[in-house]
């Protein structure tokens, strides 16, 4: 059974890789981002190229952001249509400093917060190959503070698209295609996709990030993710098919994923990667199983915990917890993993004072409607004399209080 459905698997997301190459191979149209040198203009931070670059892909197929010492400075977001390529080898593409909107996002991006989006009109075949995407962060900023969507408004508790923080943002798509990429000094998360089928991510560095590296929200399918590293603040790779309002757009299920070649940098602040399942429950009160099937995770060093369970927002003792339930887990392959569980991933009082009840910790920690559940060739270092209650697994609700405030959902 096992090896059926892996094989499944690799044949269905193998033949999405080479229909997503063929269609970025197919675009002819070209031109060098050079040619609209005349819509630059200069600021105190160096030229800006924003105008530039956002009119070369409306009129041509593919941009060529060409090698430069030179830093091609951006400062408000770029919009990317259907079918467009950008080759940016050799060259370094930053937001400027007082930037706080996002980079690049495709077009016809749609809001799922308060119900589901319809993709009728999404956009497809976008690509981008090369370069080193920057902001001008130098610490994480919180949720809202930078990668916003839209400019900051008088009453910014009602800003459009609250759910997005990051450098980069696809969505309500088919057929994404991100290679041999660095990214440095985002603040939020680097790359925010969801409801997007066909997504190919490749060659992806971090250099100095604060949130998330690629951090993917529910709707997805047909995804392969490989050779991921460097330095982020927090999950390497997210799974957050179900998440908190101020970080995804887009809740459902994820599916036919193969994520492989994973390595962290061990200077990275939080060693995990959170794979978060849910009930995502809308405004009319109709709800969405933000579930994971039929994925496959190979191949990752410098991971300390695998988080596989739901977390709803933090809320004091007393109130009621924001709404949720269990979500569903099923056909997940976790192969080729060497973790050192050395402490564990939460500094909370209940692990540090190792108690016997909530003190207990894990490689994979699991609290979901667990169907098919596969770990092969795991490589696990325990640290009993020092942490009596750290294990490959835990199963079940957790609880800590911090400040009076339940961090997890003791009820689940």
């Amino acid at each position: 059974m096992k090896a059926k459905i892996k094989r499944e698997i690799y044949q269905k997301v193998s033949a999405m890789k080479k229909l997503v190459a063929a269609e970025t191979n197919a675009l002819q149209d070209a031109v060098t981002l050079s040619a609209y040198r005349h819509l630059t203009r200069m600021t105190a931070e160096g030229t800006i190229w924003t105008e530039a670059l956002q009119t070369a892909l409306y009129e041509h197929e593919t941009v060529i952001i060409e090698p430069s010492a030179e830093v091609y400075f951006i400062d408000s977001t770029v919009t990317v249509p259907s079918n467009r390529h950008i080759e940016a080898v050799g060259a370094t593409v930053r937001l400027t400093a007082d930037c706080e909107l996002l980079m690049l996002r495709n077009e016809h991006t749609k809001d799922g917060t308060h119900m589901p989006i319809d993709r009728t009109d999404g956009d497809e075949n976008i690509s981008i190959h090369g370069g080193r995407w920057e902001e001008s962060r130098a610490k994480r900023a919180g949720y809202g503070a930078t990668g916003r969507y839209v400019p900051r408004m008088e009453n910014d508790k009602e800003r459009p698209f609250y759910g997005v923080s990051t450098c980069m943002l696809f969505n309500n798509m088919k057929g994404l295609w991100l290679s041999d990429m660095t990214f440095a000094n985002t603040a939020g998360f680097a790359v925010q996709i969801g409801d997007l089928s066909d997504g190919v991510f490749e060659n992806i560095s971090f250099d100095s990030c604060y949130a998330d590296g690629l951090h993917i929200n529910g709707g997805s399918e047909n995804l392969f993710i490989s050779d991921i590293a460097g330095e982020v603040g927090d999950d390497l790779v997210a799974f957050n098919a179900y998440d908190w309002q101020d970080s995804s757009v887009n809740f459902g299920m994820i599916k036919q994923v193969i994520c492989q070649n994973l390595e962290l940098a061990q200077t990275s602040r939080y060693k995990a990667i959170r794979i978060e399942p849910g009930v995502y429950r809308y405004d009319d009160g109709s709800t969405v199983d933000c579930g994971l099937s039929d994925v496959i995770i190979k191949n990752v060093k410098g991971i300390r915990t695998f988080k596989m369970y739901l977390q709803t927002p933090p809320y004091h003792l007393g109130e009621e917890p924001e709404w949720g339930e269990v979500g569903s887990v099923n056909r997940v392959f976790f192969e080729d993993i060497a973790i050192d569980l050395c402490a564990p991933i939460d500094h909370f009082g209940p692990y540090q004072a190792q108690d016997p009840v909530r003190g207990a910790f894990g490689a994979f920690e699991l609290n979901a409607k667990i169907g098919y559940l596969s770990f092969e060739n795991i490589d696990l270092v325990l640290h009993p004399e020092e942490w009596r209650y750290g294990y490959l697994l835990t199963v079940g609700p957790k609880s800590s209080c911090v400040k009076g405030r339940e961090v997890f959902d003791p009820y689940f």
